[in-house]
């Protein structure tokens, strides 16, 4: 399935009990078909691994490290990750860590590729050479499902570098999830109304299994993505001024801690070979 497409149809599945019984019929049964669509594909599978840096550990230590990752044949089911350095010293990790993110199409995927990987002898080899520069909790990584509730509407042109500002959240009641609905919906509206220039797409993530504390102290992770630090200044300062209502929804929802940001980098595709 092409990729566009398929993260469009995250945002049909997301919103899909947000939809009113005044929506045109030929609307709704465009939605209802490619709900279906998406309910049989599932939402993408995400995972995070903590890793730690080495006495090596430097921009280009790493990129070194991940230019050698990039030469290995991937699973099927494999089509993204990224790299993310909280600006913070402490984050959710503990001090000092920094994350690799993983995106595949579904779990079953996942548990395929990284048995894959665990018999490999030159991912082992590649793993002993860069442990200088960092090791990752591979059998340690969390994981969740994926949601990108504006899909082909986000103003987003998939820079290889970006910053993401996270919020964790937990749902008040035992509505939250449908009042989360509710204001995304509305939180949509309110950004792609506005037509503000600085490029944002965010994402909605859930956990999906069983995950280690502190991150099942929350509910779910909403992720702002930006191209710089001072377009999430400037984003945030204008939705405290203009989005009160939106906000309110969100509050009714869910109690959220945050923006924690981190700067972002894409590892897979390899950017080397989209530049």
């Amino acid at each position: 399935m092409n990729y566009l497409k398929f993260m469009a149809l995250l945002s049909i599945l997301f919103l899909a009990a947000c939809s009113s019984e005044s929506e045109a019929a030929a609307e709704a049964t465009e939605a209802e078909a490619e709900n279906t669509e998406t309910e049989e594909m599932g939402p993408p599978y995400t995972e995070y691994m903590t890793c730690t840096p080495g006495a090596d550990f430097s921009d280009a230590t790493v990129t070194a490290m991940v230019d050698e990752w990039n030469d290995f044949e991937f699973a099927d089911g494999f089509f993204y990750a990224a790299g993310h350095a909280p600006v913070q010293s402490a984050s959710l990790g503990g001090e000092n860590v920094v994350y690799w993110q993983l995106w595949w199409e579904s779990k079953e995927a996942s548990d395929a590729g990284w048995a894959d990987w665990a018999t490999n002898s030159e991912a082992e080899a590649w793993s002993a050479k860069h442990s200088s520069v960092m090791t990752c909790d591979g059998e340690g990584r969390r994981a969740y499902d994926f949601y990108w509730p504006m899909g082909e509407e986000a103003n987003w042109n998939g820079p290889n570098q970006w910053v993401t500002y996270a919020h964790y959240c937990k749902f008040n009641g035992e509505d939250g999830l449908d009042l989360l609905r509710s204001a995304v919906g509305a939180f949509n509206e309110f950004t792609l109304s506005a037509d503000n220039p600085e490029p944002f797409a965010y994402s909605v993530i859930f956990h999906n299994g069983e995950n280690p504390e502190p991150y099942t102290d929350y509910d779910f992770f909403w992720m702002n993505y930006y191209e710089n630090h001072a377009d999430a200044e400037t984003s945030y300062a204008r939705f405290a001024e203009n989005g009160s209502e939106v906000q309110a929804m969100f509050d009714a929802s869910a109690t959220c801690e945050g923006p924690n940001a981190s700067d972002s980098y894409q590892f897979y595709p390899d950017p080397d070979d989209e530049a």
